[in-house]
């Protein structure tokens, strides 16, 4: 487990860390920005971690085809993974 920071949200299930690292959320399905309800998305991730000013902690679990680390990640309130997948952005069999 790594502490890091979240220097922006790309859509509610992927980013880029202030060094630079492109994530994504382990588990985690939500619609991309420019489709229904990825604004919302985003915005409600990026709440999750502006509570702790960005600073996570980040458990890297695999990389994904485009080279993305795909975790966990978690801050003082708790999982973020599992916050986002209880508001519905659930892998939805892929």
């Amino acid at each position: 487990m790594i502490r890091k920071r979240v220097d922006h949200w790309i859509d509610g299930d992927s980013g880029t860390f202030t060094d630079g690292t492109k994530f994504r959320l382990n588990n985690v399905r939500a619609p991309e920005r420019h489709q229904f309800g990825g604004s919302k998305a985003t915005r409600r991730v990026a709440s999750m971690t502006g509570r702790s000013k960005g600073v996570v902690i980040w458990k890297p679990v695999a990389k994904d085809r485009y080279g993305r680390q795909v975790g966990n990640m978690s801050n003082k309130d708790g999982s973020i993974n599992q916050r986002m997948r209880a508001r519905g952005c659930k892998n939805k069999g892929r």
